[in-house]
């Protein structure tokens, strides 16, 4: 895939993390126009699974995607080709329980394939589609008590990329104006 085509899959924390630190809707409101414009195009997807998270935190952001609609996010749940690698992503992730050093505790791998997490079908849905998956989640590949979604896509062999060089690959530009 030629970076000109290059898909996205936006995780949940792309919409969460701006809202309550450097994008709010009020301070950086190109930020929201910006996915407001994209999401749900060929180059910039989500999936229920995301919007679903979102709508669980009864705020501005939830008001939002309510608003831009379930619709603009992917339906990847009855989309056969994803559910079957689905359950290759959870049967590895199963696999790394243990008492090593680099194995997660069993809560870790509950925590990551518990129902209305999105992360197991980030890595199914990029996996399957060629997308590269944009988040602000580290590795935590030496930590026992938490499963990473980049440690997951690492695996599957899964792009990703933080939010702004995301930014810089779409020439998105967001410009001053002031508001009084």
């Amino acid at each position: 895939m030629t970076p000109s085509s290059e898909a996205f899959l936006l995780d949940t924390n792309v919409f969460i993390e701006p809202k309550n630190t450097w994008y709010p809707f009020d301070v950086v409101p190109g930020y929201w126009d910006f996915l407001r414009m994209e999401l749900g195009s060929k180059r910039v997807r989500s999936i229920v699974p995301v919007y679903e998270e979102l709508q669980g935190h009864k705020d501005e952001l939830s008001e939002w995607a309510k608003e831009l609609g379930r619709n603009r996010f992917e339906d990847c749940v009855e989309n056969t080709a994803v559910l079957e690698r689905y359950l290759a992503v959870a049967a590895y992730v199963r696999s790394l329980e243990g008492n090593d050093q680099r194995q997660k505790r069993r809560s870790a791998i509950e925590g990551f394939l518990h129902e209305g997490v999105a992360d197991p079908w980030l890595v199914a849905h990029a996996s399957v589609y060629g997308e590269t998956v944009v988040t602000h989640e580290v590795s935590r590949a030496l930590r026992p008590t938490k499963v990473s979604l980049l440690d997951v896509c690492d695996h599957f062999e899964v792009r990703h990329i933080e939010v702004v060089p995301f930014l810089k690959k779409m020439s998105a530009a967001f410009e001053l104006r002031r508001t009084a």
